[in-house]
């Protein structure tokens, strides 16, 4: 069935392609994502009974929304799995809705919403340059970080960052740039995205004019090298065997270099996706030891707050 898989991926990119205007099309240089990052203003607000929150994070390409949904678990000290959307996702929550639905889950659960993730419309007005896609990612992670300190003075000193394929991108740079969570379950994802704007059926989204700035857009998302002198003992991957837009064959070397340990899907990367029974027996395996360790009372690992 691997035909069926990977003409799901090449069908996916193929209907966004008529769907929306090609992405930075009005731009194609930007700053660093470290740069970004260190440009981000965003505070989350004390936790409360209220499930859903907004927020205005400053950047360095002008105010962009956001927000995240929360559902508590029964006590504070239970671990909070912090878990990103991928590209484009709409509604923002779709797949966590998929993979968690009404299931109790012994934990608190917070579904992040990117700037942009409000229609289509506005991802495509959102991303009509590739500094407004980083400006992007520098809030998602800046958020990671925002609500996983509001959990931890909550009572929840353990965390997973977690993310579907754009969102488990973005958990990664939340560990080669921030560090803080205690574990991290990237999905149908790794610390390079380049590849899939420029390698994959995926770049015919891209405007030619950013194809064609190889070297820059590789210098600005390829994280590979990075993520091989990190510290790997706390990242849990899940890759799919026959996924065209995050591919096995360039991802899993990588990890493999980092001695990382990569489960596998026999799917692509859309039916990967909605594997949601999958999705999640992964993840409640990577929040197990978390939940125990606050069953037990354990302290969780001392590590510092923000990398240089």
């Amino acid at each position: 069935m691997r035909w069926f898989h990977e003409s799901m991926d090449r069908l996916q990119a193929a209907t966004i392609r008529l769907a929306m205007p090609q992405a930075f099309r009005h731009g194609t240089t930007s700053p660093s994502l470290r740069e970004h990052l260190d440009a981000v203003r965003l505070s989350a607000p004390l936790l409360t009974a209220q499930k859903r929150y907004r927020l205005t994070a400053d950047t360095l390409v002008g105010p962009l929304a956001c927000g995240y949904r929360v559902r508590l678990g029964s006590r504070p000290d239970l671990p909070v799995l912090i878990y990103h959307h991928g590209i484009a996702e709409m509604p923002y929550d779709k797949s966590f809705r998929g993979i968690f639905g009404w299931h109790a889950v012994d934990a608190h659960l917070v579904a992040l919403q990117a700037p942009f993730h409000r229609t289509w419309w506005t991802v495509s007005n959102g991303l009509t340059t590739i500094s407004r896609f980083m400006a992007m990612c520098a809030v998602s992670i800046a958020m990671m970080e925002a609500v996983r300190r509001r959990f931890h003075d909550y009572g929840a000193p353990r965390s997973l960052m977690a993310g579907l394929s754009l969102g488990g991108f973005l958990s990664l740079m939340h560990h080669l740039h921030v560090g803080t969570a205690t574990r991290y379950a990237p999905l149908l994802a790794g610390p390079d995205i380049s590849h899939t704007m420029l390698a994959t059926p995926f770049g015919r989204l891209l405007a030619p004019e950013a194809r064609a700035q190889t070297e820059h857009v590789e210098a600005l998302l390829d994280f590979r090298q990075a993520f091989q002198t990190s510290d790997t003992r706390h990242i849990f991957p899940l890759l799919a065997r026959y996924d065209l837009h995050m591919p096995y064959h360039h991802l899993h070397p990588c990890y493999l270099d980092s001695q990382v340990p990569t489960p596998l899907l026999t799917r692509g990367h859309i039916t990967g996706s909605m594997s949601f029974h999958a999705l999640r027996n992964h993840l409640l395996s990577c929040l197990e030891p978390l939940r125990q360790a606050a069953t037990a009372g354990a302290q969780p690992e001392n590590i510092s707050w923000l990398k240089p």
